[in-house]
């Protein structure tokens, strides 16, 4: 049986700011609110945060901070992380949680003519000494 209820408040598209006492606040952005409990699967959690605020699955990022600790926030990424979260705010009737969007990396493409061979090619400029 899944204990208790959190209510999640999801919240986007703001700004944190550091405050005198080096605590982050958050400013600005969309507010959701969904329930969570500890049998929620992080795929799950995820999709639901995505389509609230119409992003793409793959391109966020979902933090959150520890009670007591506005300093540092705390990653979710997985089952274990989103059980934790739940467990360490299983005496607050909320969590606020941040979504952030995540950049695609971009690669980097050599201009450097391939090999042929088997071996990698490092591109980097190599200087004559004198």
């Amino acid at each position: 049986m899944a204990d208790k209820k959190t209510i999640a408040i999801c919240q986007s598209g703001g700004k944190f700011e550091t405050a005198n006492d080096g605590t982050l606040l958050y400013k600005g952005g969309d507010a959701h609110a969904m329930d969570i409990d500890d049998q929620m699967k992080f795929i799950d959690f995820k999709a639901e945060i995505a389509e609230m605020f119409s992003f793409n699955v793959s391109n966020i990022a979902i933090k959150y901070f520890l009670p007591g600790n506005k300093t540092t926030l705390i990653s979710i990424s997985n089952d274990k992380d989103l059980q934790r979260m739940v467990k360490f705010h299983r005496d607050s009737s909320t969590v606020e949680i941040y979504i952030f969007i995540e950049e695609p990396l971009a690669l980097e493409v050599s201009t450097m003519p391939a090999s042929r061979s088997s071996r990698t090619t490092l591109s980097e400029t190599v200087l004559p000494i004198n």
